[in-house]
């Protein structure tokens, strides 16, 4: 079988098959979400433990879109640990797994690209 390098039209296929299977998981997490899962300090400690995973992955990475979700991520873990009610808790804690979901998509497509 012989192999060719990837043309860039391949690339804009691949990157919009990527983008969908975002999509797909984002809405099936909200869904998860949505089904009352207990959102303490048990998850937390776990989003919290994921977000340092993803770090590592990214240390070397330069990429802003990288950077601005990383932050995007902290924030939302940070505003999850100071907020109350559970109807917040769950809006927020929604809102960081869909930011960290765009995490892990930029993290696997910056050691993609190296």
């Amino acid at each position: 079988m012989i192999v060719k390098p990837m043309k860039e039209n391949d690339m804009e296929i691949r990157q919009a098959l990527v983008a969908m299977m975002a999509v797909a998981v984002l809405t099936s997490a909200a869904e998860a979400l949505a089904q009352a899962a207990p959102i303490d300090k048990a998850y937390e400690a776990a989003k919290s433990a994921e977000l340092e995973s993803v770090k590592l992955q990214l240390a070397t990475s330069s990429s802003p879109t990288a950077l601005a979700e990383l932050n995007e991520a902290e924030s939302a873990l940070r505003r999850l640990r100071e907020a109350k009610g559970p109807d917040q808790r769950h809006k927020i804690a929604t809102d960081l797994d869909s930011a960290l979901t765009r995490l892990h998509l930029e993290a696997d497509g910056t050691n993609l690209r190296k």
